[in-house]
């Protein structure tokens, strides 16, 4: 089995140095070898099965080849069937993240019931090995609660996105913040941020978030501070800065022109998205007329007048500062 474990060498180093094609060879090529060995009576051979499918289901994600990869999770999920868990400390993880993975991917292929049963076996794994056992037990519970999110998001379902987001959060709480669990973390804030967004469009979205309001807003300023500290940056950033800035449009104006400013101009990390420049700017012309309507309904309160006018030009210098 020398040639087997030599295949899932050279394919984790042609996959860390992205040429996924070669390693998908090399990968099948392990899983084949292994395959054509007897290995339900034999708990290492089993494991090491099931690790060269989990390597392949990773390289035909990350190819778009998402059936592929289901397909190669439920082949190792059904290996690890072989492996007692409890002899062999690091194989529960990775059981758990074989689940995940694939409730994730059947998520991203338009399967959502079954992404939602997937993230519930997940769920359960965890409980029974310990949620909070582990700090990567505890990263682990939070991927899943996440992803969970996503998917509920995406079939329109803002509320249930919402908890699962927040459950993700709490289960970082206390946790070295740097790393994956910031990236986790960002990730997690994010789609809390979604889902007040996606609230607020519904009717009555306004009334119902009131209470999610100050819980969102912190999130996004956290989350900030960790891009800031961690140098992090990743591929939905942008979407997170967009959710952030409707809901201080609709709920919290006065803090709009400071946050646009922080994250798309000067230093900020997304200083040089010219297509998000111009959606901000859209949100600041949007604010700023809603704004000008809500001094016109009221026009005898001098309050409220006054901390208009302090928005108005708030928001006018994040204007100029976008130009």
């Amino acid at each position: 089995m020398m040639e087997s474990r030599q295949h899932m060498l050279e394919g984790i180093a042609r996959m860390r140095d992205g040429d996924f094609q070669s390693a998908l060879r090399h990968f099948e090529d392990a899983a084949n070898l292994r395959e054509s060995q007897p290995w339900q009576e034999d708990p290492q051979a089993a494991w090491l099965l099931a690790a060269a499918y989990i390597n392949r289901s990773d390289v035909l994600r990350a190819l778009d080849r998402r059936d592929e990869a289901i397909h190669s999770l439920d082949r190792a999920i059904h290996a690890m069937r072989h492996v007692p868990l409890d002899q062999n400390p690091d194989c529960p993880e990775r059981l758990i993240l074989a689940w995940i993975n694939r409730a994730t991917t059947c998520g991203e292929s338009g399967r959502p019931a079954e992404a939602l049963t997937g993230f519930s076996k997940a769920e359960e794994l965890l409980e029974r090995w310990g949620t909070s056992a582990t700090p990567e037990r505890r990263l682990l519970a939070s991927m899943s609660h996440a992803n969970r999110a996503r998917v509920l998001l995406d079939l329109g379902r803002s509320v249930g996105g919402w908890s699962s987001a927040g459950i993700a959060v709490d289960f970082l709480k206390g946790l070295d913040p740097t790393g994956p669990v910031a990236e986790a973390s960002i990730k997690a804030r994010g789609i809390l941020c979604h889902s007040l967004a996606m609230l607020l469009d519904e009717p009555g979205g306004i009334e119902l978030a009131q209470d999610w309001i100050a819980t969102a807003t912190n999130s996004a300023e956290e989350a900030l501070a960790l891009i800031r500290s961690s140098g992090y940056r990743a591929p939905w950033l942008a979407d997170f800065v967009r959710y952030g800035a409707k809901i201080y449009r609709t709920c919290q104006p006065h803090f709009l022109g400071e946050f646009i400013r922080e994250w798309t101009t000067g230093e900020g990390p997304l200083a040089d998205d010219a297509v998000l420049k111009k959606e901000m700017s859209r949100e600041l012309l949007l604010a700023k007329a809603e704004l000008e309507l809500r001094v016109r309904a009221r026009p005898h309160e001098s309050e409220h007048v006054r901390r208009a006018i302090s928005t108005l030009s708030s928001l006018q210098r994040a204007e100029a500062a976008l130009a």
